[in-house]
């Protein structure tokens, strides 16, 4: 099986949803994209801190 984001045959694929999509990606490639997850979680944490953004 080939993963949908690098394109490399991979024996395990894990489905990730992205945009009401779902995408099967390698087991290294879903580590990157969780680090990014969690990158963008923390980013716009930092920036409603910063806007002091009081969300309801």
């Amino acid at each position: 099986m080939e993963c949908q984001d690098c394109g490399e045959e991979s024996d395990e694929l894990v489905k990730v949803t992205v945009d009401r999509k779902v995408r099967k990606i390698c087991p290294d490639c879903h580590e990157l994209f969780v680090e990014k997850q969690e990158i963008e979680a923390e980013a716009g944490s930092a920036m409603r801190g910063m806007m002091e953004y009081k969300g309801r």
